[in-house]
């Protein structure tokens, strides 16, 4: 946290997605500007893990800001009977965000059409779509319904995401590390919170507007979301 702090971020939000580190993750929370997710990794379906790991921990502490990540993955996927059991963990976990009124935080890697169309159906609580990759259609969507976007640190370096934001707006974008993946720069192996002033300053070219609006708002919309 410390190198964070010195490039002005003030909060952190880590997210557990295998209910092996669980435990661990939660335990951070003794860090006043750390936060934490809960969720399963769809490609763990396969696995049998059910929500009722993520349920345990819900009714002893209170700290848990998201249900996620969870949805669904055909990037590692494309078994017909895996996805199904998927789908199937996925709407469970939906169905404990509502329980609980927790947001959802959405994997949807190569799978943001039936993503989204799972949500539509029965998320309740307010959704955040991590790593958005979706196509223009998705985006009017994803806004139509209300949800969030991530854009990772790696849109300093990949068109395709600079055109996500470009489409998007400022409005439904956070900006998110995917620590210790999607490394700005090819010289930073290690991805950390510290690096997301720099994604600020490209997402600050491509919509045109200062460094500081986008710090701003994308900091405002994080803190709503996760009221935090």
């Amino acid at each position: 946290m410390t190198t964070a702090y010195q490039n002005n971020v003030k909060k952190v939000v880590s997210c557990a997605s295998n209910p092996r580190n669980f435990e661990q993750v939660v335990s951070s929370v003794k860090n006043p500007n750390l936060f934490v997710t809960l969720g399963i990794q769809p490609t763990l379906s396969d696995e049998l893990i059910t929500s009722d790991t993520i349920r345990e921990i819900l009714v002893e502490k209170n700290e848990i800001k998201a249900i996620g990540e969870v949805g669904l993955d055909y990037y590692w996927v494309n078994d017909d009977k895996l996805i199904n059991r998927q789908k199937l963990l996925f709407t469970n976990c939906i169905e404990l965000a509502n329980e609980f009124n927790l947001p959802l935080v959405i994997h949807g890697r190569k799978a943001t059409a039936d993503c989204l169309e799972v949500l539509e159906k029965y998320a309740e609580t307010p959704v955040l779509l991590h790593s958005f990759e979706g196509n223009l259609d998705e985006i009017n969507k994803a806004k139509d319904l209300g949800y969030m976007i991530t854009v990772p640190t790696y849109v300093t370096i990949r068109k395709n995401r600079k055109k996500i934001v470009s489409r998007a707006g400022i409005d439904m974008i956070m900006i998110e590390t995917d620590s210790p993946f999607c490394s700005p720069s090819p010289d930073i192996e290690l991805n950390t919170p510290s690096t997301i002033p720099i994604a600020g300053k490209t997402i600050s070219d491509v919509l045109e507007i200062p460094e500081t609006e986008v710090r701003k708002i994308t900091t405002i919309n994080a803190e709503k979301f996760y009221k935090i």
